[in-house]
């Protein structure tokens, strides 16, 4: 009984000593990435993120467009950048032509670094039944700084079905940096 009892502790010990991440050969994993993250993540930090995302929306219904454009950067292979002067012209001619009469939030998810959702549905004209379109924005955060980009179609979401998402297993994304 005595050397069960050592074999028992010895393995709890050794477990205890394992590696740091759960995935294998120790990588950190999406859900150790997501994990540290939100463990990370003040309430104070979502509400400047939220009140960042809302200012934006006012300004794309309210205007001007430039400074709701101006708002937005670009997130690249892990790097923010600075929209360039044509891609800004694309941006306000499309909200030109498909304003924000009305808009409401829908929900929002923070998950990592660079992967985060804050959706809207946006209403493009004050007809009972107008068309509307959602607009995802995906804040990332660098250097304890918020920068609003837009969600595309390559990036997962947890709006999207569970097997669309990224496995919790899968190895955890790359920090994100900023483009000087």
């Amino acid at each position: 009984m005595k050397k069960f009892l050592t074999l028992i502790f010895t393995i709890c010990l050794l477990s205890s000593c394992g590696p740091r991440y759960s995935g294998a050969n120790g990588e950190k994993t999406q859900k150790d990435a997501e994990k540290e993250f939100l463990g990370s993540l003040t309430d104070e930090s979502k509400r400047e993120v939220l009140q960042m995302a809302e200012y934006f929306m006012e300004k794309l219904k309210n205007g001007p467009l430039e400074d709701a454009v101006n708002m937005i950067y670009v997130l690249h292979d892990n790097v923010i950048y600075q929209k360039s002067e044509e891609y800004k012209h694309e941006l306000i001619l499309r909200f030109s032509v498909m304003p924000v009469i009305d808009y409401s939030l829908d929900y929002f998810n923070f998950s990592t670094q660079g992967n985060n959702d804050i959706c809207y549905t946006t209403k493009m004209s004050n007809e009972e039944n107008a068309p509307t379109i959602k607009l995802t924005l995906n804040p990332v955060l660098v250097d304890g700084k918020w920068y609003l980009t837009f969600k595309d179609g390559s990036q997962s979401s947890k709006a999207l079905p569970e097997d669309k998402q990224i496995h919790e297993l899968a190895p955890a994304p790359t920090e994100i940096t900023l483009n000087k």
